[in-house]
């Protein structure tokens, strides 16, 4: 990616802030659900588009919980990759550990290899007090191929 190439514009939230917010101001919408949410939020039009990730907030398989795996690190990838320069709102139940994670995932990809400690810097400035859930950290490396690089970028935080 060359050096003048803007970040993405990420917005991240919990659940209730995002069922307030003017979400037709974002190219996409990222949203992050528990597996047994009863209200679940979904975009009623065309735009913006939508990517519906369900996976719980657990760093490790448990009883009847949904573990993420990589194929949701993939999918929001490719959502994102969509656009030039997108402007997301990707949101979770509370907005401090799995939408950082995807958020983080995105600015890693998008900022590309060997940036992942900027691609960290840039998600400190959206989510300063977020706590990325960590096996999705450990899926986005692996996705990304980075070596350990985004593992040990947020380790640093």
């Amino acid at each position: 990616m060359p050096d003048d190439k803007v970040v993405p514009y990420i917005q991240i939230c919990s659940l209730g802030t995002a069922r307030e917010a003017d979400i037709e101001a974002y190219d996409g919408i990222i949203t992050i659900e528990n597996s047994g949410i009863a209200e679940p939020f979904r975009v009623e039009s065309a735009y913006p588009p939508q990517r519906v990730l369900t996976f719980d907030d657990i760093a490790a398989p448990m009883d009847n919980w949904v573990v993420a795996e990589e194929y949701h690190v993939r999918s929001a990838l490719v959502f994102a990759r969509q656009w030039d320069q997108p402007s997301l709102l990707i949101h979770c139940h509370a907005g401090m550990s799995r939408s950082p994670a995807i958020a983080l995932a995105i600015l890693a990809d998008w900022l590309g290899e060997g940036r992942e400690d900027e691609a960290v810097k840039e998600l400190i400035k959206v989510a300063p007090l977020c706590t990325p859930n960590m096996l999705v950290v450990q899926l986005s490396d692996k996705v990304l191929e980075r070596e350990g690089r985004v593992i040990d970028a947020v380790g640093n935080l």
